[in-house]
């Protein structure tokens, strides 16, 4: 499945819906605020991807990228094509443009006792089937633990600290650690 990208801007005819997605995809605690996303957006290896498939809108990535690592904040399929293989098809798109990279993202730990907890393991599932790795590192953001995941079974958490300095300009807002088994 070939996609095409396109950067989002205000002038996407889907931009609301876009903006929509990224809202209603992600727990309110977890979302940065949209003028904040457009303002990183600005950095040259900071990319806000809307996908495409026949001109139909399929989903969005939010990710920055780095010499050795690409980290992808948000990735979200439109639930109009949710369940057909879209959210496979944007992570394929993603390896072949940053090819010889890490592809690094979170997801929520696997808390038994979250409402979502089937949830969870479904999208770790997911990632696993994508060829994702468990890194043995969290993140801490806002109060909320998330699992480190990426493409390659070599992590080097000093790169993943540069790539999110690099997306945070500078500031040190999250904590890094290592999984408690």
């Amino acid at each position: 499945m070939n996609l095409e990208i396109k950067n989002v801007s205000k002038t996407l005819p889907e931009y609301r819906q876009v903006i929509d997605l990224v809202k209603n995809s992600f727990p309110k605690e977890e979302q940065y605020p949209i003028w904040l996303l457009k303002l990183w957006a600005l950095k040259k290896n900071v990319h806000f991807w809307a996908y495409y498939q026949n001109d139909e809108f399929c989903g969005v990535s939010y990710l920055v990228s780095h010499e050795e690592m690409t980290f992808v904040l948000y990735l979200a399929v439109n639930n109009q094509v949710q369940s057909k293989g879209y959210g496979s098809a944007i992570l394929e798109t993603l390896k072949e443009k940053f090819s010889g990279k890490n592809i690094t993202l979170n997801i929520e730990r696997l808390d038994p006792s979250a409402d979502n907890y089937e949830q969870r393991v479904k999208r770790l599932k997911f990632y696993k089937k994508n060829g994702f790795y468990d890194t043995d590192y969290t993140i801490t953001d806002r109060g909320e633990t998330f699992l480190t995941l990426t493409t390659s079974s070599f992590f080097s958490v000093e790169v993943f600290k540069k790539v999110l300095r690099e997306l945070t300009l500078g500031l040190d807002l999250l904590k890094i650690g290592k999984s408690e088994s």
